[in-house]
């Protein structure tokens, strides 16, 4: 497995965060983004292809990682987590998609990801959200939250139970019977919103199920999950930054603070997070490229890890910065909502380990029953 970041790839790591440098607002003014801000700098990145993604000359997970890491270096707020996540899914199936579902995939729409449910967890097979057959059709009731710019996507992407299977249906993100409303949300520079499905049709070409709506809804949590964690990786790496600058000019006793030993040890320490974690996120997006059969567990190791790791660091930085980083005001404040909003996306530490527990279990389960037939 090369992991290592080709020249193709560094070019668009910079020409992605020369972009947001030029067109996105500051970690300071990111509050006041307004509506244009969002529209040109989502327009640039279809500009870079970051929606053509698939095939032998689109984008895999290890380019949408660097992406993903670059807006959350700079707290970028635009449909790309669900836009890409969704497009990465169903890329090895993109031969065999319904119609409906691949002309969505095909074109250059944003799309939101309508996985979880009021009182419910990430798990799919949970969804209370059903897809119900009728004299005209098929459509969808129920309710979903936390859909990530309802707002800005043209499409979304949802699960719901169909003849009591999973299912995966791409429906359009305005109807007459799509009640939407705005959320608040920890980090309020990420747009939310809640969709109640009021007998929203679905077209059977826009609607997978069965034994490929389970495995594209397992692929749809683990690059929603995988990204989420590139882009907490980009923003724990701000901060740390950030925190490296301002300990090597503030002053105390006539020295730089950063020459004190304690502050030396936590920013050794947040280094270490920080790499350790964007190492994690390479590592399983390169397995998700390959298709290797641990890729789901390595994304599940990177979730976990930079979910905890990337908020020590941004803990670490608030340190360094002293009382001020506490203000709304300051970046270090902003980068520490934004690890956080990631963290809790597409499952949390704690689900993933418990993922990662369940799967070691299986195996060690599977190991004598191997033995006993050798």
């Amino acid at each position: 497995m090369d992991l290592r970041v080709t020249d193709e790839q560094s070019w668009l790591s910079e020409s992605v965060d020369t972009m947001l440098t030029r067109e996105w607002a500051t970690p300071q003014e990111v509050a006041g983004a307004t509506p244009g801000q969002r529209h040109r700098v989502w327009e640039e990145l279809i500009t870079f292809g970051a929606v053509d993604i698939g095939g032998t000359d689109g984008l895999g997970a290890a380019e949408l990682c660097l992406i993903a890491r670059a807006l959350g270096s700079h707290l970028a707020s635009v449909p790309f987590l669900g836009s890409a996540a969704v497009r990465l899914a169903l890329a090895p199936d993109a031969g065999s998609l319904p119609p409906g579902l691949a002309s969505a995939l095909a074109g250059k729409e944003a799309i939101g990801v309508a996985l979880l449910e009021p009182g419910r967890g990430w798990t799919a097979e949970d969804a209370t959200t059903s897809v119900a057959r009728g004299p005209d059709g098929l459509r969808i009731h129920g309710a979903k939250v936390a859909v990530e710019q309802l707002q800005a996507v043209e499409h979304l992407a949802v699960t719901a139970s169909l003849d009591g299977d999973l299912s995966l249906a791409v429906v359009p993100a305005r109807h007459a019977a799509l009640a939407t409303r705005a959320q608040r949300c920890f980090d309020d520079t990420v747009l939310m919103g809640s969709a109640r499905f009021e007998g929203v049709p679905v077209p059977p070409s826009s609607i997978l199920g069965g034994r490929g709506a389970r495995q594209a809804a397992d692929r749809l949590m683990a690059a929603g999950a995988l990204l989420a964690a590139a882009e907490a990786a980009g923003a724990a790496d701000r901060v740390f930054a950030l925190a490296c600058g301002y300990a090597a000019q503030r002053r105390q006793f006539g020295r730089p603070v950063g020459s004190f030993q304690a502050l030396r040890h936590l920013l050794a320490d947040a280094y270490v997070r920080a790499q350790s974690g964007w190492s994690a996120v390479r590592y399983a997006a390169a397995a998700f490229d390959e298709g290797a059969p641990d890729a789901a567990q390595a994304v599940s190791v990177a979730k976990a890890y930079v979910s905890r790791g990337a908020r020590e660091v941004a803990h670490t930085g608030m340190q360094v910065f002293g009382g001020i980083a506490f203000t709304a005001e300051h970046p270090a404040h902003r980068f520490l909502r934004r690890i956080g909003i990631r963290a809790q996306q597409f499952g949390d530490a704690a689900h993933h380990e418990r993922l990662l527990g369940q799967a070691l279990a299986d195996r060690a389960r599977q190991a004598p029953a191997k033995a006993s037939v050798a």
